[in-house]
């Protein structure tokens, strides 16, 4: 197991733990970071892609500024790629879920609003859809 899969396994179970504590706009935070640390062992793992790769994709699109994407919006990219080349059922809970979970976490963690328990359980379950299909790559 790399060190990130490992961070991703602690992320997810604080969310839970957040969640059942009602610290509820924390939760969104460790369910997205626990997929997004799938998402690099991916790249770093499976494709055997660098830093360096993943840096070289995001400057080249620094240049068009209507194709202006950061360095978590290319990552998914990248992965939603190599997932939809592999299997599209997987590819298409992917694309939906990834978008959905970071929203959440934009709204918790910028967003001057309420984050509640609805919110907190719909980031979990958002996490739990999209990990496993992660793991299998």
């Amino acid at each position: 197991m790399s060190e990130l899969q490992n961070k991703s396994e602690i992320n997810y179970e604080s969310a839970r733990y957040l969640h059942d504590r009602g610290n509820y706009p924390s939760v969104a935070h460790c369910a997205y970071y626990s997929c997004y640390q799938l998402l690099r062992h991916i790249w770093l793992y499976s494709l055997m892609k660098s830093e360096t790769d993943l840096n070289f994709i995001i400057n080249k699109h620094k240049g068009n500024k209507a194709q202006i994407k950061g360095s978590h919006e290319t990552l998914i990219n990248e992965i939603q790629k190599y997932i939809k080349e592999n299997n599209y059922d997987d590819f298409r809970v992917i694309n939906k879920s990834i978008g959905q979970l970071r929203k959440l976490r934009i709204s918790a963690d910028y967003e001057d609003n309420s984050f509640l328990y609805n919110d907190s359980l719909k980031a979990i379950e958002l996490s739990k859809r999209i990990r496993p299909i992660l793991k299998k790559y």
